[in-house]
């Protein structure tokens, strides 16, 4: 199948950036990052390492995650070009695309509060033309060709492990070990190891509204479902909806255009944002009739609360996460079935499931990512001692905050062990 191709030769690539300044030149400022990056294997410049360049921008992926992904549809696909392109008038700003895509390729404007990217020089190719960074680059390192190009091919020469048919074919070095050095000035010298610092896109500090909304959230699912609130007053339930007010609130603040939260719905055949906003939008609803307008089906309002949290979990899949098993002890699912064992009285299986997240949390901290010790025996310590006071009933509130407090904790570890893939430390990492 031909396809239009970016062709870029390793051996050739000097790190002069005239890509980068090249691109700039054509789209105009681009702020906080650049659309094209050149990442490199020895940012330092060691003697005794190989120092390879890798230039990379938006490979117009067949699968673009980005699209496949996009809650507010603000990507399409000029079937003419082959070209991603991102609409910044549909863009909401919740920056999930940055986390669906290997490639690093779309940028989070802060100023604009919008996503920006590669847009393959669009208009150049209609126009016959080479995109910008293509045409200047003085060595012939970066190339672009309308050629046959399979999956296969693509799989190979992606710099980052992913089949989704990216649009970049890597001339690869000629020599396995880099360029010819002649090392025998520094054989004296102790080598040196070189500590990659991973910038982490998802972090709990980021990411706060996220952990309170989800966590918040959840309780209150749990909360509904274990039917407490049938026995609540007017006040209780004005209280109850003031939360999942609060949490619709929480949610939005992480959002780069607040006023556009309506987008956010559109995609739900594909993306599993859309699919969490409009579960919870129809649990908040269904609470709502059934507080102040007409009853429901309790089972119905249980379901759209089960799916809800489902699809929180199903958001996360598409980040890296540090071990194969994708189970994590913090998982809004586990945390919804603990708290409504815990409200509804059924202490058999609230053991069992704190006992079984436990296991899984242990584990983790051991055996994948051994830090925070302190603070991970404080989180296996508290749920522990919640259940022993359960056997008082005049302790059931502290009991109560006690678990709360552990899954803060554990929530906050969930989202600081999350990452997405890094095309920079894959490079670097790949070239040591």
């Amino acid at each position: 199948m031909r396809k239009n191709v970016f062709i870029f030769d390793q051996n050739k690539c000097v790190g002069c950036h005239a890509c980068v300044v090249a691109c700039i030149n054509e789209n105009g400022f681009q702020s906080p990052d650049q659309w094209r990056n050149v990442h490199s294997s020895n940012n330092p410049h060691l003697p005794q390492l190989p120092l390879l360049y890798l230039s990379l921008a938006c490979n117009h992926c067949d699968d673009a995650p980005c699209l496949k992904n996009c809650p507010s549809l603000a990507y399409s696909r000029d079937e003419k070009t082959g070209a991603v392109i991102h609409d910044p008038k549909k863009c909401i700003g919740c920056k999930y695309c940055t986390w669906a895509c290997p490639y690093d390729a779309p940028k989070f404007n802060l100023k604009s509060g919008i996503i920006e990217k590669c847009t393959f020089c669009n208009h150049r190719i209609e126009d016959e033309l080479k995109p910008a960074c293509a045409n200047l680059c003085p060595v012939g390192a970066l190339d672009f060709e309308n050629i046959e190009f399979n999956r296969e091919e693509s799989v190979e020469s992606s710099p980052v492990p992913v089949n989704i048919g990216s649009n970049l074919k890597t001339v690869k070095l000629r020599k396995e070990t880099g360029p010819e050095m002649d090392l025998e000035i520094f054989k004296n010298q102790t080598k040196i190891d070189i500590q990659t610092k991973k910038h982490n896109k998802i972090t709990a500090q980021k990411e706060w509204p996220l952990i309170v909304f989800t966590l918040l959230t959840t309780g209150l699912v749990s909360l509904y479902t274990s039917g407490i609130t049938k026995i609540f007053n007017s006040t209780h339930k004005h209280i109850f909806t003031g939360f999942i007010i609060i949490s619709a609130a929480l949610s939005i603040l992480h959002l780069g255009k607040k006023l556009r939260t309506w987008r956010s719905i559109i995609n739900i055949k594909n993306s599993w944002l859309s699919r969490e906003i409009g579960f919870f939008a129809l649990f908040f609803a269904s609470v709502f009739c059934n507080f102040y307008l007409f009853n429901l089906p309790d089972l119905l309002v249980a379901c759209f609360g089960l799916l809800y949290l489902f699809s929180i979990d199903m958001l996360y899949r598409i980040a890296t996460w540090r071990w194969e098993l994708k189970i994590h002890s913090a998982q809004t699912i586990l945390i919804g079935i603990s708290l409504f064992a815990f409200f509804i009285g059924w202490y058999y299986l609230l053991v069992f499931i704190i006992s079984f997240r436990l296991t899984i949390y242990v584990y983790r901290k051991i055996v994948i990512t051994k830090n925070d010790l302190i603070l991970s025996s404080l989180r296996a310590i508290l749920p522990i001692i919640a259940i022993i006071m359960l056997y008082n009933s005049q302790y059931y509130i502290l009991s109560l905050i006690l678990i709360a407090l552990g899954e803060v904790i554990d929530r906050i570890e969930f989202y600081n062990e999350l990452n997405v893939p890094d095309p920079k430390i894959e490079f670097e990492s790949q070239n040591k």
